[in-house]
């Protein structure tokens, strides 16, 4: 089949090569410009960029993608489908309907739950045990069109977003062949989603990734999870930033330790660094102090002067 893909992140790039592997002809791929990214601001291609050109597959990084003149540019290349995954555009009617099979889209959850930005970020925050892949066919609206196929997984307790999103990256690559296989036998489903249903994320801002310590431990073991291991989790140590990145929750409403939520009380060799949380014990597993690499959190324990004295704080002023 002749394919446009369009998508930009790393979780996109499965789908990619799902199609490439599968025998597709993709004609041409879409994906967001360039970046200035890093200390050094360099400019940046998505990962999806840097793989089609890998493939030797034309890319596009229109800055309005509905633009009818790039339209017109999509159209002469003869594509009969065009495949959409974490593209990040809303896309209108004129391009929705310039394809003889219309547009296909990897959603990263069991629709009609989580709509939107973040959908695998918000089912780890959430705590949520189960998620998966809808294959659904685009329309105007936000994540609203008709679904063809779902794919479920179970999320495991430590799961971070980087190992969901690789097991959703190979979900979403087999279940889009199968979707783009009964399209074109004319044998595809078309399920109208239940709106009622429809729960909602957005994409994840800064204060996301901030973490307070008056909430209960494991909503931020999950937080935790849900950004690791970028952007990450962060909290204040002595004043400056630290990310969290890699944590376990143990949960114990007769927790033997009095301190304040966020006092770090012991290194064990084996589970990490303890910290008081409401609820239980929060286990560090790996951190990232600022200006350094990510570490162990038994080595960063191991270099703390004042032990006894060690709180993990809201602010930057405590």
């Amino acid at each position: 089949m002749k394919i446009i893909y369009m998508g930009s992140p790393a979780f996109a790039v499965y789908g990619l090569n799902a199609l490439y592997q599968g025998g597709h002809e993709i004609k041409a791929v879409v994906t967001r410009e360039d970046k200035a990214r890093g200390r050094k601001k360099q400019l940046q291609s998505t990962p999806v960029k840097a793989r089609s050109l890998e493939l030797g597959i034309p890319v596009y990084t229109p800055s309005d993608v509905n633009d009818p003149a790039f339209i017109e540019i999509l159209k002469e290349t003869g594509a009969e489908v065009i495949v959409v995954s974490a593209f990040g555009r809303l896309l209108k009617s004129e391009l929705l309907s310039a394809f003889p099979l219309g547009v296909i889209n990897i959603h990263g959850s069991l629709l009609p739950q989580y709509r939107g930005a973040s959908p695998m970020n918000a089912a780890l925050r959430d705590g949520q045990t189960k998620t998966g892949i809808t294959i659904m066919y685009l329309n105007e609206g936000m994540d609203e069109g008709d679904i063809c196929l779902k794919g479920e997984l179970e999320i495991g307790e430590d799961e971070n977003f980087a190992s969901l999103c690789h097991r959703m990256g190979e979900l979403g690559g087999s279940l889009i062949l199968e979707a783009l296989a009964k399209i074109e036998q004319g044998t595809a489903p078309r399920i109208p989603q239940n709106h009622e249903a429809a729960t909602y994320c957005q994409l994840m801002t800064r204060e996301d990734e901030k973490i307070s310590w008056s909430q209960k431990g494991n909503s931020i073991h999950n937080q935790i999870r849900s950004l690791s291991p970028e952007p990450g989790a962060y909290t204040y140590f002595n004043g400056e930033v630290i990310k969290l990145i890699v944590s376990h929750w143990e949960n114990d409403d007769r927790c033997e330790f009095d301190d304040a939520p966020g006092k770090i009380l012991f290194m064990d060799k084996r589970k990490g660094v303890a910290v008081k949380a409401q609820g239980g014990i929060l286990w560090l597993k790996e951190v990232k102090p600022a200006g350094k690499k990510q570490m162990k959190a038994n080595d960063w324990y191991r270099g703390l002067r004042n032990k006894e004295m060690a709180v993990f704080t809201d602010d930057s002023n405590r």
